[in-house]
């Protein structure tokens, strides 16, 4: 992690458990209802209670109440059915809006996002490597930006600011190629403190392949999905877990990490095993490269035409990812693998069309059918998935961060 504080609990057996006040009951209640709408959509009042098992009235209170208070929007009747017409309600897009900031070994970003989200703007910077005064830097300069250019955006609608982050930057600096020591800067100092201190939202910090694993779980491809093992393609491989429509960061805060998983290593390696992070990632396509692979830093949409080194590069992340995804698949006993990654749309295609290709001869045996998915987001999913958390923390049912606060 960056610094010595992140958002967690301690963790000590006993403050997992616990009795449940009335006033966590109502706050529970109110977050189901809008985490169902936002599964569904949009749900009536009569959907509500059928789903929830609540009565009439506390869902008409709790609704009344959302609607009162800019979270949903009461659409239009629908009529035509048998008694009276049913009034669907959907999520207002502009009740809640969040910041979201990655930090990376070569870049940052900066992305708002509304209650939906629907990316509101945008913002990129890359270095040769990160120090926490220009992260932080970039940071303000972008938040100040943002709120320049959509001045019709109410600093009591925004949620917070979530940080995605590598745990333990300070660790890499020979793998990224940083002078030594250059990275020492990060074991003093707390970027989520000192981000907290500025602002008059709430900050958080996540490792950033988690949180974009909740970026895909409340707004792509992950939505609707009870569960999945998802995994991210970037400077390293990190991965991020959802069980039974929840994000699940583990006790450490480092469930699904697939990078450090063992799988077979590349013919010609010299070694029999090697971690998932030493062949899907792209600093072993850069070295592939030779020097040559500035533009897989720069641009992360368009690499141009990369040849040879891109197509065994693709073999050798799909092989490793099979692998590694029957191993978790074994364990846990998911239905889904949802890939994405710093990566342009059509290599994330050809690693998931591969890796699909492989786990049906892996996963011939399984009683219900596996899924390879495409992630949403690219290389902007850390930034969108830091964003989340803020949403996650004050307007989600989710078990694993509600009353964590």
């Amino acid at each position: 992690m960056t610094g010595n504080s992140y958002y967690s609990l301690e963790k000590d057996a006993e403050a997992r458990s616990g009795g449940t006040t009335q006033a966590e009951t109502r706050v529970y209640n109110e977050r189901l209802i809008l985490s169902l709408i936002r599964r569904r959509g949009q749900l009536s009042k009569v959907e509500l209670t059928r789903l929830t098992g609540l009565s009439a009235q506390t869902i008409t209170t709790i609704v009344n109440r959302a609607a009162d208070n800019g979270l949903l929007v009461r659409l239009e009747p629908l009529r035509g059915r048998l008694g009276q017409p049913s009034v669907p309600y959907a999520l207002d897009p502009q009740g809640v809006y969040s910041f979201g900031l990655k930090i990376d070994r070569r870049s940052a970003d900066m992305a708002l996002i509304n209650f939906l989200g629907e990316v509101v703007a945008f913002d990129r910077t890359t270095f040769n490597y990160p120090t926490p005064d220009e992260v932080m830097t970039f940071g303000r300069a972008a938040i100040a930006k943002m709120l320049r250019k959509n001045r019709d955006i109410a600093t009591n609608r925004i949620a917070g600011l979530g940080i995605a982050s590598p745990f333990h930057l300070w660790n890499w600096s020979e793998e990224i190629g940083a002078p030594p020591g250059s990275l020492a800067a990060w074991k003093q100092i707390d970027i989520r403190a000192e981000l907290d201190r500025e602002y008059e939202w709430p900050v958080y910090l996540f490792n950033d392949a988690m949180v974009s694993a909740g970026a895909e779980l409340m707004f792509g491809s992950g939505a609707g999905r009870a569960d999945f093992l998802y995994a991210y393609i970037g400077y390293f491989i990190g991965g991020g877990l959802v069980l039974d429509h929840h994000l699940f960061p583990g006790r450490n805060k480092r469930a699904g990490s697939l990078g450090d998983m063992p799988v077979p290593a590349p013919k010609g390696s010299g070694t029999d095993t090697v971690p998932l992070l030493q062949t899907a990632s792209l600093f072993t396509l850069a070295k592939k490269l030779n020097g040559h692979g500035a533009d897989i830093w720069a641009s992360p949409d368009e690499w141009g035409d990369l040849g040879r080194p891109l197509g065994e590069w693709i073999d050798e992340v799909s092989d490793g990812l099979a692998f590694a995804i029957k191993g978790a698949v074994a364990l846990i006993d998911v239905d889904n693998v949802v890939i994405d990654g710093a990566i342009p749309a059509s290599v994330r295609k050809d690693i998931a069309r591969q890796t699909r290709l492989k786990l049906a001869r892996l996963l011939a045996d399984r009683p219900e059918p596996f899924s390879v998915l495409e992630g949403t987001y690219g290389h902007m999913g850390p930034a969108i998935g830091g964003a989340t958390i803020p949403l996650l923390v004050n307007y989600s049912n989710d078990k694993d961060v509600l009353f964590k606060d």
